[in-house]
């Protein structure tokens, strides 16, 4: 059984930004905009983000975008939404500047959520995830 602590989550849907403490607070990523059916996040790439190569790791673009849609769809949609799949296509590559974010869903149900993300460095799109939700209250 999942168990969440409702002052952390309360924190989050209030505040509309990421909790410091979590991985999100660890990559640095940062809320832009977020409200119902949209969210804008962004990443200032450092060096902690970079693979042996000095591109963005591609885990960073998965990350991102899993936690940026979870938190868009909790505020789009009554219950509790975590990612079940996240399938994301890297287009090019990044080495320094920010990561832009852009997300809205496709689908939404009661049940399941499949939202799509674009992620940006300079106006060039560099990443595209496609992520599924479930709703973790829906028994």
């Amino acid at each position: 059984r999942f168990l969440m602590n409702t002052d952390k989550y309360d924190e989050l849907i209030n505040n509309k930004q990421f909790l410091a403490e979590t991985f999100d607070g660890l990559m640095n990523h940062k809320m832009i905009k977020i409200e119902k059916n949209y969210v804008e996040t962004e990443i200032e790439i450092n060096k902690t983000h970079l693979q042996p190569f000095g591109l963005v790791h591609g885990g960073v673009y998965s990350a991102m975008a899993e936690s940026a849609i979870s938190y868009a769809a909790t505020i789009s949609q009554e219950g509790m939404w975590a990612g079940v799949n996240n399938n994301t296509d890297f287009i090019a590559s990044a080495t320094e500047g920010v990561l832009l974010l852009k997300a809205q869903p496709i689908k939404s149900g009661k049940r399941s959520q499949l939202w799509q993300a674009e992620i940006f460095n300079n106006n060039k799109l560099c990443a595209r995830s496609t992520v599924r939700l479930t709703n973790l209250n829906n028994k």
